[in-house]
């Protein structure tokens, strides 16, 4: 298989459709192939959850999607999941009043550049770094206090993430290193 085409196909987008007694499947970008028949195995597994994602998309608890809206607790949830081999403590507060809007991947790709520098900088140390993220949604603005408890992280080793968060996000990001090990930045995203 190319690996360009090993992509994650929701990503893109596809269709799954029954035809002429068998089940075809596509992509929706625009060098799609046409339609593929799916193999019986994947026939199977696939009408298994055929009533599950009709009650997803007609039952009472349906969810309605606002691709403006980021979920953040969602989302540090994906963080704790990436980083599950090692010590992170995450909390979020925020009222369901307050929503914060603007791309998943580029505040997701902030969290994973923190989380990774911390890691990076534990690497010449012996311990692995237990890390604090804090956030928060307060009228309508992002608000993140990110530490690792050894000060592993360095603000030099992410200035392309710095520029990104004060340039393209119009956010505010500052670090702070009152004392030895209790350094941690401070950052500020507003809604789009």
């Amino acid at each position: 298989m190319n690996k360009n085409i090993q992509n994650p196909l929701f990503k893109k987008g596809i269709w799954i459709k029954e035809q002429q007694g068998r089940l075809t499947m596509g992509s929706l970008e625009g060098n799609d192939n046409g339609p593929m028949v799916l193999p019986d195995d994947l026939c199977s597994r696939i009408f298994e959850f055929e009533n599950d994602m009709i009650e997803a998309l007609y039952g009472d608890q349906k969810i309605p999607f606002n691709p403006e809206i980021i979920d953040i607790e969602k989302m540090l949830a994906d963080i704790k999941t990436k980083f599950s081999k090692y010590n992170l403590r995450i909390s979020f507060s925020g009222s369901p009043d307050y929503i914060f809007k603007g791309d998943y991947y580029d505040i997701f790709n902030i969290f994973e550049k923190l989380v990774l520098s911390s890691l990076s900088g534990a690497s010449k140390k012996d311990t692995e770094p237990l890390i604090y993220i804090n956030a928060s949604v307060l009228e309508n603005h992002l608000c993140i206090i990110y530490r690792d408890a050894e000060s592993c992280s360095n603000p030099s080793s992410l200035k392309e993430e710095i520029d990104f968060i004060k340039i393209h996000l119009k956010g505010e990001i500052s670090y702070k290193a009152p004392a030895l090990k209790k350094a941690y930045y401070d950052i500020m995203i507003p809604s789009k």
